[in-house]
């Protein structure tokens, strides 16, 4: 997650800037889950070999912040490696039309996994995203296989459509936000408690002229004596005992 300042209005704030990686095999719908996000629309046509990269200024949780996205077309180890070290978050999809798809994703995740124990950062929170979900008649990965591999890796899971509602496809894009957040401020340094040493004791309130006229005709009280008592030299050592 990066920094960097507001262009549209020229101000020193910096707004956040975060950068997601597309993974997947080709024909997955990368390319069009993307055009989705930043544009609404949904294009069908795409050629699967160009690798792009995007940028939409979003709200997410009443923050204003920037979020990049690469739309990759690479699968070979060398690239996978620079998407990791570039993103902040990934998101892995397959298609829930094509086992091969999905036995894709599960080596990704494996890889993915055996990269971020050699990474001396913390890890970038991973997605994992099941696309096409409108072609219901053409399945051949259930939901149920899909959320059991998100939780064999720790990652979060979704089934969405780029042809369908823009509220999911914008969630699967926000929700990555947010566990960019939430990993980042899990390896936050915590804040040293400084104790001052100048700290002095309060002095005692002055008392009111009431209280000093009260005190000067108060007559001290008469010690009262008490009479002696005899004391025998049988003592109980156990405090608790009683005689009734």
């Amino acid at each position: 997650m990066s920094k960097q300042r507001n262009r549209n209005t020229g101000s020193n704030i910096c707004i956040p800037e975060y950068k997601i990686a597309l993974l997947g095999s080709l024909g997955v719908g990368k390319s069009a889950l993307t055009v989705k996000y930043i544009t609404r629309r949904f294009i069908n046509e795409y050629d699967p070999t160009l690798e792009d990269t995007y940028t939409k200024e979003d709200v997410i949780d009443n923050l204003t912040v920037t979020i990049r996205i690469m739309d990759t077309a690479h699968e070979d180890e060398e690239n996978l490696e620079r998407y990791t070290q570039w993103a902040d978050g990934l998101v892995v999809i397959y298609s829930i039309t094509s086992k091969i798809s999905f036995q894709n994703a599960k080596n990704l995740l494996q890889v993915i996994s055996e990269l971020q124990k050699t990474r001396e950062t913390h890890d970038a929170p991973v997605m994992l995203v099941g696309n096409k979900n409108e072609m219901e008649r053409y399945r051949q990965v259930s939901k149920l296989d899909g959320s059991s591999l998100a939780a064999q890796y720790a990652c979060s899971f979704h089934e969405v459509s780029a042809a369908g509602e823009f509220k999911d496809v914008e969630k699967v894009f926000r929700d990555t936000v947010r566990e960019i957040r939430r990993e980042a401020e899990r390896h936050m340094p915590l804040k040293p408690l400084f104790i001052s040493e100048d700290s002095k004791p309060v002095p005692p309130s002055p008392s009111s002229p009431k209280d000093r006229d009260r005190s000067k005709n108060t007559v001290p009280k008469t010690p009262r004596v008490l009479p002696k008592r005899t004391v025998s030299s049988f003592k109980f050592f156990n405090k608790n005992f009683k005689i009734f």
